[in-house]
């Protein structure tokens, strides 16, 4: 079973825990990404807006209100999965560096 030392910490540690992963170079790397998935996710969100309302506007058809559910789908599946990378990354990041703190 996998240690859960990150959701054990105070609000403190986690804060820099997240600080010291993210200044390391796989974690600038990994911020990176997780920042595109979080564009991703409100590009997404703002596609579905306007599908909405353009389907309210113009003529009222399922097929664009399931593509607007599916957009939204989606963009909350990116932001937790996003949510989800960075506490095992820095779980497993104070796993390795429990010497330091």
């Amino acid at each position: 079973m996998e240690k859960n030392k990150y959701q054990r910490a105070t609000k403190e540690e986690k804060q820099k825990a997240r600080n010291d992963f993210f200044n390391t170079d796989f974690g600038r790397d990994l911020k990176k990404r997780l920042n595109r998935l979080v564009i991703y996710s409100i590009l997404l969100i703002g596609f579905a807006i306007y599908f909405i309302i353009d389907n309210i506007i113009n003529d009222n058809t399922v097929t664009n209100y399931i593509l607007a559910g599916f957009f939204i789908i989606f963009a909350i599946i990116f932001l937790i999965g996003r949510h989800y990378v960075i506490i095992k990354n820095a779980n497993d990041y104070m796993i390795k560096n429990k010497n330091k703190k």
